[in-house]
């Protein structure tokens, strides 16, 4: 007499359902990210007796011959090792310096201006063209 029958029941996970799951939620967390603001919108207050501080700015240009020059209107080159004695010399409260490099340049000329920069304590832009 055979007892054992020959019907076995599979135990086994439909993974279609899951990944469908798994598109809708990424779905769903796609759009909310793209509704998500970064800040506020502020719309601030005028005033009539309110004035802007001209900050001053230093341009140090490194050309593409690694020559620095200090001022926007300087025509001479200024050598490497009196530097920073220069820019010192120009400076003014509340002063930032302007680093303009030539991309040409070695970047080695551009890291001893922003290191006289942070020896000194100073802030420093980097400008760069717009595409």
């Amino acid at each position: 007499m055979n007892l054992r029958s020959t019907n076995k029941i599979k135990i086994e996970g439909g993974m279609s359902s899951m990944t469908d799951l798994v598109f809708l939620l990424l779905i769903f967390f796609v759009v909310l990210s793209t509704m998500v603001s970064a800040g506020h919108n502020v719309d601030l207050p005028t005033s009539k007796n309110a004035t802007t501080k001209e900050k001053s700015n230093i341009k140090v240009y490194v050309s593409n011959i690694n020559e620095y020059f200090v001022g926007a209107k300087s025509k001479t080159p200024v050598a490497p090792e009196k530097l920073e004695e220069v820019i010192m010399s120009q400076l003014k409260n509340d002063s930032t310096i302007e680093l303009l490099g030539d991309k040409a340049s070695d970047w080695e000329h551009s890291v001893k201006v922003i290191d006289i920069a942070k020896r000194n304590g100073l802030k420093i832009v980097i400008k760069t063209k717009s595409n």
